[in-house]
Order: structure tokens, then C-alpha cells, then sequence
């Protein structure tokens, strides 16, 4: 290549140096210092090149030894004091860049570097501090910052070897629903509000996986993970052991799900058929038993008595029945708790039940179904005088009430679980006394035999293919976990119900499940 052809060359390359130096250097001022000595090894070393089809290979060997020795230059002098040399008296950044694309590789690795290790790394060759800097910072032994930064640079020049793989969830994140079964504050509000820490649990449930595999299943680097993973393992949902990651909860899988609903919907049809021939056989001797029904409308009362049937059925007969071992996940909390991918079935939000008490035994109960909409005892839970002014009013006791109890008996009004009849009060739910609820429950005990016989055979089948899609470690769990399947034989025979018509809509301020029992 003639002297004026390879000028030209190397002047139209000039952008392109710059470019390359501006991604290797700290500032613009050290990128055109850099850029400048390259230039001129170019105009040096013209001379050497033969072939006019070499000269961008040539120009990417000059640069890329250029850089290297610009690199050893500003790398501390291998006679520095010890604790200024690192363990093996090599620059080990400078070291690793050897091709063009090698900075990239560079970030990357430094993105899967664990704290420690990334910390020490970071402090001394980008920050610019000593081996004591660095120890007396992170409260280390100078030793072990040396050996920390010996064994980064290996895990650096290994991982820069390696071809990585972003994993599934990495571009199509899973979502992950908490469940929460017992007693004690629930605290896993923390997953459902972090899609990161939603998918951790998922990479970790069928592998033990450390940070850096973690952070390439889900395509977060591990400065991002660490918060959310410390928060994990003191919530007892994830442990690590060795430095290695793995889900300590049972998760309910989208292919869990799709076996296990399919498998318990005979059973449901079952406890729908049942349900539907008791209502239209014992409606009438149900009447009969002469209770105060504060809306008379049959619809409401179907309602009402299917969810009598089930609660009796599925929560006293077959969860009552049984010793339920609450697993302890930290002090004050005694629950199961369980994860629900994609929440594509219907067992954890389908339906809720509580109740609310006085001193002299009566109580308001409620078993609210999602179909309905807003469900009914969230208005009462956390408002214990409310339940007891509904309580007063059953009894005919709202003469003497405060202020207060006026501005609650206002609210019920306003929201239909109570009307105004000249000066009185009455409900508009279901009010039974002690001996009412009792004949109830006779009417329909044989009903609820058979349902709950249904629930436990549900149940089984749902068990046997749960514990087949639940690592090892956890099927012990995973068998008491089952339990919560009984829910769906609650929440979906209702589904059913509403779709063939043997329960109709109900309509706004109505509450189809609530009741009230004299005590």
C-alpha cells in the first residue's frame, strides 16, 4: 500500500479509534490520549503492511497492542509494596482484554461477581484504593481482600471463556401468587410485589442454583438479586446452603395446575349435583323450620343454604376431622405457606370465610364468594363494633345505641345488610336462632356426609399429582399443602351452580352467604 493510500486509511479510521478507546477508559481526555498513541503506531507501522486487503486486521492488532501496553503502564509496578501487588503480581484487568469484544465480556462477568468478591473488585481497580483501603472499609483482614481479589480475577478469566445463556425466564418472567394458610402475621407481600423475587422462587424450585446461575435464569445481574434475595431467606421461602439457592416453599405449577384441575372436575360436578338435588328436594322443609329471613327471595335463600352445606361440609366435617400440622416459618408465624403460578386455578382467592362474635354467643358468618364481587367480611375484619351493632339489631337492640352505633348502622343500611321499618331496625340476612341452626343442620346432615366425602377423595387425587411435580426435598410438605385443595371443592361447585342456572345473579347490596346465629 502506497504512503498517501494508507494515510487516508488511517484518517478515516480515526472515529473509529476513538469509539474503541472511549469504551476502554475512564474519561474522554484519557480516550483521545489513548487514540492519539494509536494513530501514531499506525503511521509507524505503515510501512510493514504488504497487502491492501490486511490493513483492517493490521489496524485492529496495533490497537489491540497499544491498549495492553497503555493498560500495564497505568497497572501499579510489579515492586509496588506488597499490599498494593495483587497475590499473583499480575494486572489482571488489563490481562483479560485482549480482543475488542473482550469489555464486554468483562461487564458481564463483573455483573455475575457475588458482593464480596464484585466489592473488592470494584474498590480496587476502578476506585483506585489499597488492599488496607478495602479491608478496613468491608472489615476484612487485608489477606482476605488479597485472596478475594486473586479469586475474582480466576472467576473473571473463566467466565470470559464461557458462552452464556440467558434462561426462559429471563425474557418471559413467570408471576407468582402468595398463599397463606394459618395463624400469625403474613408477611409475603414482599414476593408479590417483586416480580424479581417471584422469579428467583421459580428458578430455584426443581435446582439449587447459586447467584450468578439465578441471575442468568432471569436475566437480572446479581447486584439487583442481592436485596431480594436476603429477603427471601429471612422470610424462610428460600435457604442457601453451600452457596446455593433453593425454594423451601410447595408451588402450585401451571402444569401442576392444569392435571390437577382437570382430575378434581368430576369431583366438583359431583358436589355441584348434590348440592343442586338438595336444594330443590328439602327447600320447602328447610322453610319450614320458621327462621326470620330478612329478604324473602329464593334465590338469595339457595344461596344461602349452598353455602351452609359447604362450609358444614368442607371446613367442619372434613378440614374439622383432621390433624393439621401448621408448619412454624419464623416466631409469631404458623402457616402454610405456598406459592401459585400464573393463578390460573381457583383455590386461593375463590371464596373467604370468617365470622364475628359477642359476649353473649351470638354470631354473623360469612363464606363470600369472588362471583359476587366484593366480598362482605373485609368490610366487618378489621371493625369489631361493627359486628356487634349487625348482632344488636338481630336482637332487637337498637334503641340504645351511641352515636357511633347510629353512624354503623348507617353504613349497613347503606350497604344493604340492614333497612329502616318506621323507627326499628330489621336485617336483611338470614337470622336463625340456637334450635333454628340446629334443625338446619339435621336437615342437611346426610348432604353434608357425602360432600365432604367428595372433598376427600378431591382432594387425594389432587395430592398424588402434586407430589409428582414437587422436588424431593419438599413432598413431605407438599402432602400437607394438599389441604388446600379442599378449597376448590368450595369455590368451584358454586362456579358451576351459577353457570346452570340452579343459583341466579344476585344484585347489588345483596349478601347471598351472610347469616346470623342467636346464641
Amino acid at each position: 500500500m502506497d504512503r498517501e493510500t494508507s494515510d487516508e486509511r488511517i484518517a478515516g479510521a480515526a472515529k473509529t479509534l476513538f469509539s474503541y478507546c472511549r469504551a476502554r477508559t475512564g474519561t474522554r481526555e484519557e480516550a483521545e490520549d489513548l487514540s492519539q498513541d494509536i494513530l501514531l503506531e499506525l503511521l509507524r507501522s505503515r510501512g510493514n503492511l504488504r497487502d491492501d486487503r490486511a490493513f483492517y486486521g493490521f489496524m485492529w492488532a496495533v490497537a489491540g497492542n497499544v491498549y495492553k501496553n497503555w493498560c500495564k503502564k497505568r497497572a501499579r509496578p510489579a515492586d509496588a509494596p506488597l499490599d498494593e501487588r495483587l497475590p499473583d503480581g499480575s494486572p489482571p484487568i488489563a490481562g483479560l482484554l485482549e480482543k475488542e469484544e473482550d469489555l464486554a465480556l468483562l461487564r458481564r462477568e463483573l455483573a455475575l461477581l457475588t458482593e464480596r468478591h464484585r466489592k473488592v473488585t470494584v474498590f480496587y481497580y476502578f476506585d483506585g484504593l489499597r488492599v488496607g483501603e478495602i479491608a478496613e472499609r468491608l472489615g476484612l483482614s487485608e489477606a482476605m481482600v488479597k485472596f478475594l481479589l486473586f479469586k475474582s480475577r480466576q472467576i473473571l478469566k473463566e467466565g470470559m471463556d464461557m458462552e452464556r445463556t440467558w434462561g426462559n425466564l429471563s425474557y418471559n418472567p413467570g408471576h407468582l401468587r402468595m398463599g397463606f394458610w394459618g395463624k400469625g402475621p403474613n408477611p409475603y407481600k414482599l414476593v408479590e410485589d417483586s416480580l424479581i423475587a417471584q422469579n428467583i422462587l421459580l428458578a430455584c424450585y426443581n435446582d439449587r442454583c447459586t447467584a450468578e446461575e439465578i441471575s442468568l435464569q432471569i436475566g437480572v445481574t446479581v447486584p439487583y438479586l442481592e436485596k431480594d434475595l436476603k429477603a427471601l431467606c429471612e422470610h424462610n421461602v428460600l435457604t442457601c446452603r453451600g452457596g446455593r439457592y433453593e425454594t423451601s416453599i410447595v408451588i402450585f405449577t401451571k402444569e401442576f395446575a392444569r392435571e390437577a384441575d382437570a382430575k378434581m372436575l368430576p369431583y366438583q360436578q359431583e358436589i355441584a349435583a348434590i348440592i343442586q338435588k338438595c336444594l330443590n328436594e328439602k327447600l320447602d322443609e328447610i322453610k319450614s323450620i320458621g327462621f326470620y329471613q330478612g329478604a324473602p327471595d329464593e334465590n338469595l335463600l339457595r344461596w344461602h343454604i349452598a353455602a351452609i352445606l359447604l362450609e358444614k361440609a368442607v371446613i367442619s366435617k372434613y378440614q374439622g376431622n383432621m390433624e393439621i400440622a401448621t408448619p412454624t416459618r419464623f416466631p409469631g408465624c404458623e402457616a402454610f405457606v405456598t406459592g401459585e403460578e400464573d393463578a390460573g386455578s381457583r383455590w386461593f382467592d375463590g371464596f373467604g370465610t370468617s365470622w364475628s362474635g359477642n359476649a353473649a354467643g351470638d354470631l354473623i358468618r360469612f363464606l363470600d364468594f369472588m362471583v359476587n364481587g366484593e366480598m362482605d367480611h373485609f368490610y366487618f375484619f378489621n371493625y369489631p363494633n361493627r359486628g356487634n351493632v349487625i348482632l344488636d339489631i338481630a336482637n332487637g337492640k337498637s334503641d340504645g345505641f351511641s352515636e357511633n352505633d347510629k353512624t354503623e348502622a348507617a353504613g349497613l343500611i347503606e350497604r344493604g345488610f340492614a333497612e329502616k321499618t318506621g323507627d326499628a331496625l330489621r336485617l336483611r340476612l338470614p337470622v336463625f336462632t340456637k334450635a333454628q341452626f340446629e334443625r338446619l343442620l339435621e336437615l342437611l346432615d346426610g348432604v353434608t356426609d357425602e360432600i365432604a366425602e367428595k372433598t376427600r377423595r378431591m382432594v387425594e387425587a389432587a395430592k398424588e399429582i402434586l407430589i409428582q411435580y414437587t422436588p424431593a426435598a419438599l413432598r413431605k410438605e407438599a402432602e400437607s399443602a394438599s389441604m388446600m385443595m379442599m378449597f376448590d371443592a368450595i369455590a368451584a361447585p358454586v362456579q358451576l351452580l351459577l353457570e346452570d342456572g340452579t343459583l341466579g345473579r344476585v344484585r347489588e347490596n345483596e349478601h347471598p352467604t351472610a347469616y346470623v346465629v342467636l346464641g
